[in-house]
């Protein structure tokens, strides 16, 4: 067999399994062991069988069972688990992904008791190295020995991820290590070890020490464990039914209100990864240009000025009132601020560092006394840089991002890290400042950035690790827990699903969104904005005439809703109904008289019912609201085209030929020459256009052809058509 013959047998094991199909399901698991060779597995499938026949015998005959529930269940769970360890075996012998290749030489390696044990001795060593007197000695001793221990710590984390099913010894172990032997950073650490072993097995042991460790007291743990368990359960929301230990033990955890709390909170940030690739876009073509441009500007006045007083410069007041740039900042800062991954983009290309060869070192909290990083920092330029400091301890960076902050910050020459040191030591000013303020932040948002950051270290492992082809990658599924069963019941608060909602709204997912406004909207019909907001999620999904009927019912509820009537209005455009869409556009000037937007709309309305000279009347209205805006000049022109005024034509062409001219405006300023008799003189116009704009000539055409009927109605001769067209494409030639 191929893989992927065996993915698909492995899967469609567990379709007939969840759909109760058991003899199916055993049928395609005696064939799926027999890919390793006949063994106590087939034997063991063999006894299940004999078991399932007599279940089905009684049920039909009638034979009252009160234990057919329990068997029936412990058989389901016991096909579950042959079909993943044969599956697992076939995989070991023959896939060549990064998984099982390791899998394959864990043979030799160190077992987990023999890591425990050599962790212990290393404590041991570490206590008697902090008794030394010689400070230079006792340093490069404990060095050396963090050293060890960040070797011995990645071999636990790779051996928990190709651990087979823990026995109860194995869990007292790590129960124990837990509790006396292990780090903080390295009990945070091997969290995801454990979510990363059950992408590849299903351990029911595994899953419910993780739940134990969404009860520890240090948050760095608790907030990762509940992240873990909620990815699993989305992994496996099917087969959890299967295992009531487990969705009790949930149930247990959630009775706490903090808890469910974080659950919701660690789901609107999960439901945010959705859009980190949109965002790291328009950071590369938005956010960055823009400050590439100001830092430019800036070194620009720099090198212009003679000396830099306490002022500003005045020179620089229009760097610092840019309104686009501005906005720009606005918004990052709040992004920033909602915990939105804003860094992906920046960080992306910094995961080269030999550090991130090491699939451990994707989860590692960030800790200074990492040795490495202690490594980095012990050097003279570096010491007391504490813009450094700052920015690795920040709350807005992920671990893995700090990590290659610092081993970047190692690649800067040696005079400008001195240079560094000076600008931020420990005493300036701007450094206490940005202490103040990093200190001074909400302690809540503090906790929740917790598991924020823990997201963004597993979405760049998912998205940048070297073998990233061969794990499954949590985030390519919806990720939306209000449907997955064994979450869902502690989501489903109205006040919890609106928030839900509007998170998806926010972020455009309006195909969830919509999903949670009908259920809002069938416990409470009268809320006029709730309809509003389904309808622009309809409208967004281009679907117009659903979208309309939810902006008419939120119109009935409270009515005169300026937003919702220009709504309606652009719908009826959609829909062709120009006279409905006209009828609410002047509901809504009556509103608002001084929006030149909508005397633009009421002009396109006129324009498509060809009511020319009204819809001449609207621009002009338009016009002189805006201020005399480029924006109504190109309708302004082919409405009064249509309405042979061609002096009012000319004059707002030669406005917008001398105002960045497209190839629009060389069009029209042909069609009017043409129109007033004068073929030649547009051709010339036409060619004009042609060249200036770098039009392609059958982009043009296109275009004139799709003036062509109303240039003959407006009096052009069909005959002289084809003339225009060749002596053009001469022209052209030359």
């Amino acid at each position: 067999m191929t893989i992927s013959e065996i993915n698909s047998l492995y899967a469609r094991i567990f379709r007939f399994l969840y759909q109760m199909r058991i003899k199916d399901a055993i049928t395609d698991l005696g064939y799926l062991i027999q890919q390793n060779g006949f063994g106590p597995a087939y034997d063991e499938l063999m006894q299940q069988e004999t078991t399932y026949r007599y279940l089905l015998r009684y049920k039909l005959e009638g034979v009252e069972d009160k234990e057919r529930d329990k068997v029936l269940l412990k058989l389901i769970r016991t096909l579950c688990e042959l079909a993943d360890s044969a599956y697992r075996q076939w995989l070991t012998v023959n896939s060549g992904q990064w998984y099982y290749s390791r899998l394959r030489a864990a043979k030799a390696a160190k077992n987990t008791q023999e890591l425990i044990q050599e962790l212990s001795e290393l404590d041991a060593d570490y206590t008697l190295t902090l008794l030394k007197q010689d400070e230079v000695q006792r340093k490069a001793e404990i060095l050396q020995l963090n050293s060890q221990r960040e070797q011995l710590v990645g071999m636990l984390f790779q051996n928990i991820l190709l651990s087979d099913s823990w026995s109860d010894q194995e869990i007292l172990l790590m129960q124990e290590s837990y509790t006396h032997l292990f780090y903080p950073h390295e009990k945070a650490l091997l969290i995801s070890a454990l979510l990363l072993s059950q992408q590849f097995l299903f351990d029911e042991k595994k899953i419910l020490f993780l739940m134990d460790l969404c009860e520890h007291e240090e948050v760095e743990i608790n907030r990762r464990a509940l992240t873990a368990v909620m990815l699993l359960f989305d992994m496996y929301d099917q087969r959890m039914h299967w295992y009531p230990a487990i969705t009790g033990r949930l149930a247990a955890l959630l009775e706490n209100e903090a808890r469910q709390s974080a659950l919701l909170s660690i789901f609107i940030q999960l439901a945010r990864t959705k859009d980190v690739e949109t965002i790291s876009r328009r950071m590369r073509e938005e956010f960055l240009p823009e400050m590439n441009k100001l830092g430019s500007s800036i070194q620009q006045k720099l090198t212009e000025s003679q000396e830099f007083g306490e002022e500003l410069n005045p020179d620089w007041k229009e760097l610092f009132e840019d309104a686009s740039l501005s906005e720009k900042m606005q918004e990052f800062s709040e992004m920033q601020t909602e915990g939105v991954d804003v860094y992906m983009s920046t960080f992306s290309n910094l995961k080269f560092y030999p550090f991130f060869k090491e699939i451990h070192n994707w989860f590692l909290p960030f800790y200074s006394e990492h040795s490495q990083v202690a490594e980095l920092f012990k050097h003279d330029s570096l010491q007391g840089v504490n813009v450094t400091k700052l920015v690795t301890s920040s709350d807005f960076l992920c671990s893995s991002d700090k990590y290659s902050f610092c081993f970047n910050l190692a690649q800067v020459p040696e005079s400008y890290r001195s240079q560094m040191a000076a600008n931020f030591g420990s005493e300036t000013e701007a450094y206490k400042e940005m202490q103040k303020m990093e200190q001074s932040g909400n302690q809540r948002l503090k906790t929740e950035s917790v598991s924020n950051r823990y997201i963004q270290d597993l979405y760049r492992f998912y998205k940048l690790f070297s073998h990233k082809k061969d794990f499954r990658d949590v985030f390519a599924g919806p990720l939306d827990f209000y449907a997955v069963s064994g979450i869902s019941p502690y989501l489903e608060q109205k006040e919890i699903r609106l928030k839900i909602a509007l998170v998806y709204f926010k972020t455009k997912h309006y195909t969830q969104a919509l999903k949670l406004f009908d259920r809002l909207l069938e416990e409470n019909a009268g809320d006029a904005d709730l309809y509003r907001k389904k309808a622009y999620c309809h409208q967004q999904l281009q679907e117009y005439n659903t979208a309309l009927q939810a902006y008419l019912k939120a119109d009935l509820l409270q009515s005169d809703n300026l937003w919702t009537l220009k709504r309606i209005s652009a719908c009826y455009r959609q829909l062709k109904n120009n006279e409905e869409a006209l009828a609410y556009y002047r509901r809504a000037e009556n509103q608002d008289p001084e929006n030149f937007v909508l005397s633009m709309n009421i002009g396109h309305c006129l324009m498509d019912l060809q009511r020319y000279n009204e819809a001449l009347q609207s621009y002009y209205k338009a016009e002189f609201i805006s201020g005399e805006s480029p924006r109504t000049w190109r309708p302004l022109v082919w409405c009064a085209l249509l309405c042979k005024k061609y002096d009012q034509a000319d004059k707002y062409i030669q406005k917008l030929l001398a105002h960045k001219p497209q190839m629009v405006d060389f069009l029209n300023a042909g069609h009017l020459e043409w129109l007033q008799g004068s073929a030649l003189k547009a051709i010339q116009m036409y060619k004009k256009g042609i060249r200036i704009t770098h039009t392609a000539q059958s982009e043009f055409f296109e275009l004139f052809e799709k003036d062509l009927p109303v240039l003959l109605e407006q009096g052009i001769n069909k005959d002289d058509v084809p003339v225009v067209r060749d002596g053009l494409l001469y022209q052209l030639e030359e």
